[in-house]
């Protein structure tokens, strides 16, 4: 397994100048990496950071800077230190954030960085039109991704097309799945490990500094709960809203209904009444005709 992987800057690596140099860092991944097992009896330590441009020092060591054609950092906003991202973009690095869900995980944030990668990839396929083309990964998420596209399945897409890929990792972060994928393109791909570099790239921040970091993400959390919990509370009384007002059109449509009932039933009953009125009017005029010529006749008879 040594012999795949490269832990020192100066090991030989695939010929990059005249290649064009796409770097893509994973935020979350090389932060936390970086706490993993960093603490008592091997646990993370939340007070381990990293230091973000000599980390971009490291990756882009040896890289002719005119080589360099995309810079990319993907992370989740808000964070407990936001100053990190105004470092990343004083190292030229655009930054890609998605937002964090109540439950403080990243959304979508791999699907951006994936759909990004795999445009640069369709964009530029590495031949003599184009120049060759150098994917710098700084991530060891293996992560399926919940079955759509992961990092490794991008790994892989860049090799198809003829690119070269440095992958960069934390050990105690790196998937195997990359491994295997070096593995088989042993020629075409490195891993490197940026445990070489920690006492370069990272540092402890002071435990007041990183209660009060603590405590806003804490306060941040709150607020996002209570944000939520209002947008519930607001849905489930305009939800009860309409289900009254629907009910209450019901009830107003039976009751014009059942008037209209009534009204029909009174309209009916007032004909049949009309008409047996005529009916006995009818009857009453026909006996009085009756009576008046059984009259006329007795007169007649008797004279």
């Amino acid at each position: 397994m040594s012999s795949i992987i490269h832990d020192n800057s100066n090991s030989p690596r695939s010929d990059r100048s005249t290649s064009n140099i796409h770097i893509v860092v994973d935020n979350s991944n090389v932060f936390i990496g970086a706490q993993l097992k960093q603490g008592e009896n091997g646990r993370q330590d939340a007070s381990v950071r990293v230091k973000v441009a000599d980390i971009v020092n490291v990756i882009e060591k040896n890289i002719t800077e005119e080589n360099i054609k995309t810079r990319i950092v993907g992370g989740s906003t808000p964070l407990p230190n936001e100053r990190v991202w105004a470092e990343w973009k004083k190292c030229q690095y655009e930054c890609l954030l998605g937002e964090r869900s109540i439950s403080n995980k990243e959304v979508c944030l791999d699907d951006m960085l994936h759909s990004k990668i795999q445009n640069l990839i369709l964009k530029n396929k590495s031949c003599s039109k184009n120049g060759k083309q150098h994917l710098i990964l700084v991530t060891g998420d293996g992560n399926a991704n919940g079955n759509r596209t992961s990092f490794p399945d991008i790994v892989s897409l860049a090799l198809k097309y003829q690119w070269t890929v440095d992958l960069w990792s934390w050990k105690d972060s790196l998937s195997l799945k990359f491994v295997d994928i070096q593995e088989k393109h042993s020629s075409n791909m490195k891993i490197n490990h940026l445990d070489t570099y920690r006492t370069k790239i990272t540092f402890k921040q002071k435990q007041k500094h990183h209660q009060q970091n603590q405590e806003q993400e804490q306060e941040q959390n709150q607020q996002e709960q209570d944000q939520h919990d209002q947008q519930n509370q607001e849905q489930e009384q305009e939800q009860n809203q309409q289900e009254q007002d629907q009910h209450d059109q019901q009830n107003q449509e039976q009751e014009q209904e059942q008037n209209q009932q009534e009204q029909d039933q009174k309209t009916k009953k007032k004909k049949k009444k009309k008409k047996i009125n005529k009916n006995n009017s009818n009857e009453n005029e026909n006996k009085i005709k009756k009576n008046n010529r059984l009259e006329g006749f007795r007169i007649r008879s008797s004279s």
